[in-house]
């Protein structure tokens, strides 16, 4: 299957010609059910008002958050044509994103990495200095996971928008924030109790808020990574795995992975528009742990439908024990890109 896909998509140096190769890699020998990823739909709006029965939106959503108080802002940039913008945006060339790429190994904690990824940009680039290295583990296991229907959350997925709504709550009631890697380890086979991971530790970093961009919104996703900085992304990564260079292209529609947005370019040798994402399978994954997806200025049109709502979700049946008819959601771009951005507000070091 690789030779077959390789084929006419090299020249004899190994420069691609057009599109993506693929390599073989971890990945290779592994199942789709078996590839690391954790984006938990059913608590994404979209969804998560179609499980919910009742009570007013606000309720639902406190419920959806956890119980927490929302810290959703509005997007606060001026909001420009595309044309206006710069043709290239890379906040890791800039020096906002931390260069050592992260492994969540088998655990579906892919919504903690790329929740700490845009913290960890966000202070930078506020700051003006290098990126520090945030710990996703107390992310993991000490961010409320409402709707887990018998699920413990945690290896077993959330949403980014809910990590910067626990960050933003514990930072406003100096219960905590983020913590330096160093402090607060990753282990995703870690038997802890949320309380006991941070004992004795301090927390280095908060954020005010989070933003939730317009969904399928070429526009906004534009004006946000070329204004603000990185961009946490839900997206289908159903068929990434096998990926090892060049402008990756899909009609995958099923939701079920979340990554970084670090910037936008137009490939020098092919001319092809793409975004630049990092992922968190490690350094060995793709081009150096990044993957670059194609692009395209009619992005807010190139739509399918999530036809498969209830993969990865165990609420799947009613109170009667009856399947629930959960509607399939509409996303655009390659991979779903344009479906669901957020990123962090306010970010700051703690004193």
């Amino acid at each position: 299957m690789i030779l077959a896909h390789n084929e006419g998509r090299m020249d004899e140096s190994g420069e691609v010609l057009h599109g993506y190769v693929m390599g073989v890699n971890r990945f290779t020998d592994v199942d789709l059910e078996e590839l690391p990823m954790g984006y938990n739909k059913k608590l994404h709006p979209d969804w998560s008002s179609q499980f919910m029965q009742g009570g007013d939106v606000l309720a639902m959503e406190r419920r959806r958050l956890g119980g927490l108080e929302s810290y959703q802002q509005s997007p606060d940039f001026e909001m420009e044509d595309v044309s206006a913008l710069p043709q290239e945006v890379d906040w890791e060339l800039a020096g906002n994103v931390n260069p050592i790429i992260p492994n969540q190994q088998s655990c579906g904690s892919c919504w903690s990495f790329a929740a700490a990824a845009t913290t960890e940009a966000a202070l930078s680039i506020a700051s003006g200095e290098a990126p520090v290295t945030l710990s996703e583990q107390n992310l993991l296991e000490c961010t409320p996971n409402p709707f887990q229907c018998g699920g413990k959350g945690q290896c077993e997925g959330a949403t980014i928008e809910l990590a910067y709504n626990f960050v933003a709550d514990q930072t406003k009631s100096k219960k905590g924030g983020m913590f330096l890697l160093s402090d607060v380890k990753y282990n995703p086979n870690l038997d802890e109790k949320c309380d006991g991971l941070t004992d004795g530790k301090t927390p280095v970093a908060g954020i005010e808020g989070w933003v939730k961009l317009p969904s399928n919104n070429y526009k906004a996703l534009m004006n946000a990574v070329a204004k603000v900085g990185p961009v946490g992304l839900a997206l289908a990564a159903g068929e990434w795995s096998l990926y090892e260079k060049g402008v990756f292209e899909t009609t995958d529609t099923t939701v079920n992975h979340a990554v970084t947005l670090v910037g936008y370019g137009v490939d020098k040798k092919t001319g092809e528009k793409y975004w630049k994402i990092r992922n968190s399978w490690g350094v060995g994954y793709g081009e150096k742990g990044y993957i670059r997806v194609k692009r395209s200025d009619d992005d807010d049109n190139v739509c399918g439908m999530d036809n498969e709502p209830l993969v990865g979700v165990d609420c799947a049946l009613d109170g009667d024990g009856k399947m629930r008819d959960v509607k399939p959601v509409k996303v655009c771009g390659t991979s779903a890109v344009l479906f669901d951005g957020s990123y962090p507000v306010g970010a700051k070091y703690l004193s």
